[in-house]
């Protein structure tokens, strides 16, 4: 995690391609949020891949805006947000 508590970024979580839809990003978010709790963190803000934002909606997250890519000019990311309970 990025930030200081309570509020946090989610900083980066890649899953290879070849391995999408076995579990591990479910394993790896699940295990991002139960640390990110320990720690005092009550939501995550979440510069996503436009090809993973399905996936951190399905997780619970929220879409709260659009911010720059540092990697691409001129592409927007979904920005979203993750209440962590």
């Amino acid at each position: 995690m990025d930030g200081t508590p309570p509020a946090g970024a989610l900083g980066n979580l890649w899953i290879d391609p070849a391995f999408i839809g076995r579990g591990i990003g479910r394993a790896l978010w699940e295990h991002a949020t139960h640390v990110a709790a320990d720690l005092g963190f009550t939501s995550l803000l979440i510069d996503a891949d436009p090809h993973a934002e399905g996936f951190y909606r399905a997780m619970g997250a929220t879409r709260v805006g659009e911010s720059a890519s540092t990697a691409v000019p001129g592409r927007l990311l979904p920005q979203l947000r993750f209440v962590l309970s």
